[in-house]
């Protein structure tokens, strides 16, 4: 709904008081959010190549890799599960780095992110995030360290979902839903990732010394990780586009 001021819109105190999008704390909100999708539309979108899945508004539960013993080379590889490790926090830096962009342009956040995750510097272009492992019998991730990364992964996610909101609402967007199970740190700064995932496992058994991901498993946690890369990506991209920039406040 547009809403239409008039120079006398607000002679009247009940017309201030109003609870609907003509009162002057709905108007005042709908001529800001227009001045922040003007401004954040200044900021070059970016380039998403996560891999996941078509954004729905909506960051799935991204649960933990499942304690396995080794079946018959059906384990991820310690290495390259530490090298999508190392994709995803790489897209984390992107995201953080693009919130700075916009939040440069509508201040929502009450200061500038500080990146503390250790990795590819951003350049405006998520890389794909390995979604896909091969099975081995050697060398294999530990579920038990591959956990601890995956933890902070989600934990970084939930914190990175509360600025962008913040953003969404500066811009009259809705906010993402986070059903990740993540524990954010409300906090600006945003600390390192490391991606290791410690000693190699027997897959002996599925005890916490042994305990491997299996290669499907570590496939099918990733694309959440994914899926919530590309939400995060397509929201902030969303903020500044020209259909959304539409007033939503003029004067008559």
């Amino acid at each position: 709904m547009t809403v239409r001021i008039s120079r006398a819109q607000y002679a009247a105190g009940s017309q201030i008081f109003r609870v609907d999008g003509n009162g002057l704390t709905p108007a005042m909100r709908g001529l800001a959010q227009s001045l922040a999708r003007i401004a954040a539309s200044t900021v070059t979108d970016l380039v998403d190549n996560s891999g996941g899945q078509t954004a729905n508004g909506t960051i799935e539960a991204i649960g933990s890799f499942t304690p396995a013993a080794l079946g018959s080379s059906d384990a991820a590889q310690k290495a390259e599960l530490e090298a999508g490790f190392a994709n995803a926090t790489d897209a984390l830096k992107e995201l953080i780095a693009q919130i700075n962009l916009l939040n440069a342009r509508v201040p929502a956040l009450g200061g500038v992110l500080v990146d503390n995750i250790v990795g590819t510097t951003a350049d405006g272009t998520i890389a794909a995030i390995d979604v896909s492992y091969t099975g081995v019998g050697t060398a294999m991730a530990s579920a038990t360290g591959a956990n601890l990364v995956l933890a902070r992964l989600r934990n970084a996610l939930a914190q990175l979902v509360l600025h962008t909101n913040k953003l969404a609402v500066a811009c009259g967007a809705a906010e993402i839903v986070d059903l990740s199970g993540g524990k954010p740190a409300y906090s600006l700064a945003f600390a390192d990732i490391p991606e290791g995932t410690g000693t190699a496992a027997s897959g002996a058994d599925t005890t916490a010394a042994n305990a491997i991901v299996k290669a499907a498993d570590a496939g099918a946690v990733m694309q959440k990780i994914a899926n919530a890369v590309k939400e995060l990506a397509t929201k902030l991209n969303a903020l500044g586009d020209a259909t959304g920039g539409v007033a939503s406040t003029v004067a008559v």
